[in-house]
């Protein structure tokens, strides 16, 4: 039911562009099928089944499951196989809520590292706003964004705890960013936040960022609603 040997073109997949291995193939389909919500929350998955309904070796399935279990998207248990990680709107809101606290902490951070070495300091901000402008992964342009905001603070405290909460925050990153669009509205504020940031406006930093989090939790918000709705 979940997987078949045709993408969403309708072609097959030995029709596929030879160019991405097969690793890559079978990645992009799970992964845009439970984004979707094709593959529902909390439902198993099983490699042998992906295998065997592609007709291939289970050994570029596992590997893809390993990328899709670092994303956050599903996870295994010992002895009961893998499954689809639940989603809920409650755990949005929770998310996104310490989300804005830890980012906006770390702006705080990042003033008074301003302070106390600022030419090293803004060099670390100027390169982060050009690393915005580097060929992202596809699935890691957004938090690859943050996480680079949050190890601006130099904390390493904080920095493990956004790379905890980041785990989770992954699959409902993806989701935002599965909207046509999504990429080059975050990129556009993405850049006003280092701008903003070299300009040395850390309050209103901290308001813009807070902006553009909310945009991305409410835009997550109304997926979500429809995939729980299938």
């Amino acid at each position: 039911m979940f997987f078949d040997m045709e993408n969403h073109n309708g072609k097959s997949w030995s029709g596929l562009p030879e160019a991405k291995s097969l690793v890559t193939l079978v990645l992009d389909s799970l992964r845009t099928r439970i984004i979707t919500g094709e593959l529902r929350p909390g439902s198993k998955i099983n490699e042998s089944d992906v295998a065997s309904k592609l007709g291939i070796s289970r050994s570029p399935v596992r590997e893809a499951f390993r990328i899709l279990e670092r994303e956050g998207l599903i996870f295994t248990l010992p002895r009961k196989g893998s499954y689809i990680t639940d989603i809920s709107l409650q755990d949005l809101k929770e998310l996104f809520g310490i989300r804005v606290l830890l980012e906006c902490y770390a702006i705080d951070c990042i003033q008074k590292r301003v302070k106390e070495s600022p030419h090293e300091t803004m060099a670390s901000i100027e390169e982060a706003g050009n690393d915005l402008f580097k060929k992202p992964d596809e699935f890691t342009v957004i938090s690859g964004f943050h996480f680079n905001l949050v190890e601006l603070s130099n904390n390493y405290r904080l920095i493990e705890l956004y790379r905890t909460l980041a785990i989770s925050l992954r699959r409902y990153q993806l989701i935002y960013l599965a909207k046509e669009g999504q990429r080059e509205v975050s990129l556009k504020d993405h850049k006003t936040i280092i701008d903003i940031l070299k300009e040395g406006n850390y309050t209103y930093a901290k308001k813009f960022l807070r902006k553009h989090i909310k945009y991305v939790e409410n835009s997550a918000e109304d997926k979500i609603k429809k995939i729980l709705a299938i």
